[in-house]
């Protein structure tokens, strides 16, 4: 424990210019010195999400930016500004003293709730999320942090109250990530805000005219605003025997289990499916001892969003670790007697499996909506507010969100959150339009690449270091004459940066991008 203050000069002021950040040392605590618009801000040295070392981020005005996942705070208050990171920064305070910039310490936390609003029994108002993944997670949180405080009630078909899910084909398959890790929030938090969780709900339908949710148990909930944040079904596979015992998916908690505890028993499994779930599960299986082959349709893995190249190098880095890769192939059939044997592909070739991972992607779950109209993808259409009718809204994997180039649905964790987030706050009476460019991550044998942006064609790709080479390097994504998405490892500032001029719609043209650009320099230009 700090008692009463620990104080100490850490630089001059002349050190760092605005926007710039320094790791500095006060007593035995390590702090984040920041400057903006010519003050001065301490705060709390890594990131609450996964502890990243802050200080290899970018500032961007009031913005502190993560390396590793993106999470975004205030450096002001310390507040978080957006997912996937819950909680804040503490902040510490500054003095200048004689051209010396001192910082006083009067908190041992590493992590600070944002401010919200208690609930209040006098308030008769319910509002209900659908679904307990990353939006419906965030969006409860947005609506306290919005000045609701009537009754909130999630209701989920999961047997969990929100947890990391994006961790249940990394860490905590391979077995590093113990349970208390997972989820997002302790009971008593959910207790302390008045968010009920009610867990093995299963809506059959939702009435937006009457404002009436019904359950498979055959009650019915009324709501005054409700947000469908019900996520996507994983794909089944198709092909004769899919519904043998053996069959998996990856997308929940208990799946993740499931498959952990097969994959240290060092079992034989056919994953089908070469795109992220797909790899990031094979990868974790592999490490715990399992054989592992990898069925894909695609010749090259992640061929239509990152490019041949890339793939192909990603390719490599899972082969070096003894995956094996049978691409532009589909499974024909599943043999066995109750349970998976053989994995028939349609060349005839037959991979002997003990058990298959299905990596096929999701459909969005929104067949329970009443007199709402879905997309041809499953999704449903909302406006710049994420709300698809009055006192109805939706956000994560199902939301069309109105995008420069039309509308978006976006699959990815943090942008679920921060569409949760959102939605909670304009429930609660705010009027904040979603207008985040997509972001996304993905671990490949221990090499994080970040993604920003969003493509449906790529017509060309200009590369900043060389992929088959480098161990680092950008990739920028055009389409239709424009930088639309871009992709790095080991480049985290400057995907930050450029996510960033995108967001500000002040994105370089491809002809100064082919010319090489310092976007950080560029990102602090007025």
């Amino acid at each position: 424990m700090i008692a009463d203050y620990t104080e100490a000069p850490v630089c001059h002021v002349d050190d760092l210019a605005d926007g710039e950040l320094k790791e500095v040392r006060v007593g035995d605590t390590d702090v984040l010195l920041a400057r903006a618009d010519g003050q001065f801000y301490a705060l709390y040295h890594k990131c609450t999400h996964y502890q990243a070392p802050l200080v290899k981020g970018v500032l961007n005005g009031h913005r502190l930016v993560c390396p590793w996942h993106n999470a975004c705070f205030d450096i002001r208050n310390g507040h978080r500004l957006e997912a996937p990171a819950l909680n804040g920064l503490p902040t510490y305070e500054v003095r200048i003293e004689n051209d010396q910039v001192f910082v006083r310490l009067t908190t041992d936390k590493e992590s600070l709730e944002n401010p919200m609003s208690a609930p209040d029994e006098a308030n008769s108002e319910t509002y209900v999320i659908i679904g307990s993944g990353g939006a419906g997670a965030f969006a409860a949180e947005g609506m306290r942090e919005g000045g609701f405080t009537g009754k909130i009630l999630m209701l989920t078909a999961s047997g969990e109250a929100p947890y990391d899910r994006p961790n249940c084909s990394k860490d905590y398959l391979q077995g590093k990530a113990p349970d208390e890790w997972m989820p997002l929030r302790t009971e008593e938090f959910y207790k302390d805000y008045g968010i009920e969780i009610r867990t093995g709900q299963y809506v059959t339908s939702l009435d937006p005219a009457n404002k009436r949710i019904s359950l498979s148990s055959g009650e019915t909930v009324q709501y005054d605003k409700a947000i469908v944040c019900s996520g996507g079904k994983p794909n089944p596979l198709s092909s004769p025997g899919g519904d043998l015992k053996g069959v998996y998916p990856l997308r929940s908690l208990h799946d993740s289990q499931t498959l952990r505890e097969l994959g240290k028993k060092g079992k034989r499994v056919v994953i089908v499916g070469s795109s992220f779930i797909g790899l990031e599960g094979a990868m974790s299986l592999r490490k715990l001892g399992s054989e592992v082959d990898v069925v894909g349709l695609e010749k090259v893995p992640f061929e239509k969003i990152l490019g041949e190249k890339i793939g192909r190098v990603i390719q490599s880095w899972h082969e070096k670790e003894g995956i094996r890769f049978h691409l532009g192939r589909k499974v024909d059939r599943i043999e066995g007697t109750g349970s998976v044997r053989d994995v028939v592909l349609d060349n005839g070739e037959k991979l002997v499996a003990d058990f298959v991972l299905l990596g096929l992607g999701v459909k969005p779950r929104t067949g329970f909506l009443k007199d709402i109209p879905i997309e041809k993808d499953g999704g449903v259409k909302t406006d710049e507010h994420l709300r698809i009718v009055e006192g109805l809204y939706a956000a994560g994997d199902i939301a069309h969100y109105p995008a420069a180039d039309g509308p978006q649905r976006i699959e990815h964790w943090k942008v679920a959150g921060q569409q949760g987030h959102v939605a909670g706050l304009n429930m609660a009476g705010k009027e904040e339009s979603y207008q985040a460019v997509p972001f996304f991550w993905s671990n490949q044998q221990g090499k994080r690449i970040n993604y920003i942006g969003h493509t449906t064609q790529i017509d060309d790709i200009i590369y900043d270091g060389d992929p088959e080479k480098d161990d680092n390097f950008l990739a920028y994504y055009i389409q239709d004459g424009q930088v639309k998405a871009a992709a790095g490892l080991k480049r985290d500032q400057a995907i930050i940066a450029i996510k960033e001029l995108m967001q500000e719609g002040r994105m370089l043209s491809v002809e100064a991008v082919r010319n090489g650009i310092d976007w950080v320099k560029e990102l602090r230009k007025s």
